[in-house]
């Protein structure tokens, strides 16, 4: 009898001890916020809902413009018409703007910042054309192949590529097409009629229009593949180029699909 007593005042007193344990763990987890307040929600999202306003993150988002510069030594005035120091030259500067610009409106590019004329500035072309294909293949949602420059122009009036825009001198711009053994060149023309046309309808007396010269600028790689001439070396600024730079972005971005 007295064995069977001990165990009536044991039983109780084990199974208030496992009950205030479980009470315990399950405030605690409430707490610290392991438990949550709706049952019907039991299993979160994986996925955070965006911020408003708050921009995104570029390494989750597909590249849809391919920027290069096949000339990447270009600078502009007050510097030498091309960096002689083994570094990129002005015009990466106007490019990275330009990438920049396009990120805030949500369209990411992968940009080439490769010094393509060095040691030969006559291999320029064949070097970049290298970079594209290698590009359009790591990346097969690029939808522009962009090529930056400025311009190198002889004996024109001042002020013959600056326009103000909002009150502010920029930089025009010129699209230039090559003929030479490109397949794509219609392909080509019309596209860089799109965007000409596309920044003169926003920036009336931005762009310089479009020019076919009997050139291989690697044209027949992408459709949608044109040299983009922001400025002058005499002409412009860096700072003028880099406004330029800006507006073309904003343009640029609403021809995104």
């Amino acid at each position: 009898m007295a064995r069977n007593r001990r165990k009536e005042r044991n039983g109780p007193g084990l199974l208030f001890i496992l009950v205030t344990l479980v009470v315990v763990a399950v405030v605690g987890a409430k707490y610290f916020g392991f438990y949550p307040e709706n049952p019907d929600q039991a299993t979160p999202s994986p996925i955070p809902a965006p911020v408003p306003g708050e921009a995104p993150d570029p390494a989750t988002m597909v590249p849809k413009v391919l920027v290069l510069h096949s000339h990447a030594t270009e600078n502009y005035q007050p510097n030498d018409s091309h960096s002689k120091s083994g570094e990129p030259g002005d015009i990466v500067k106007v490019g990275q703007v330009f990438v920049q610009a396009l990120l805030e409106k949500n369209v990411v590019a992968v940009h080439d910042q490769t010094i393509h004329d060095r040691p030969r500035y006559s291999d320029a072309f064949i070097n970049s054309a290298k970079l594209i294909e290698s590009a359009l293949e790591e990346n097969p949602n690029i939808q522009m192949v962009l090529d930056l420059h400025r311009d190198g122009l002889q004996d024109k009036p001042d002020g013959y590529t600056t326009i103000t825009i909002n009150g502010q001198e920029v930089a025009k711009i010129l699209f230039i097409v090559g003929d030479q053994d490109n397949a794509q060149i219609d392909a080509n023309i019309a596209f860089a009629k799109k965007i000409s046309d596309a920044l003169d309808a926003k920036y009336p007396g931005l762009s310089r229009g479009v020019r076919v010269f009997k050139s291989d600028y690697s044209g027949d790689l992408h459709p949608n593949s044109v040299m983009v001439v922001i400025g002058d070396w005499k002409g412009n600024t860096v700072e003028q180029a880099s406004a330029s730079a800006i507006l073309l972005a904003d343009v640029i971005a609403t021809l995104i699909k």
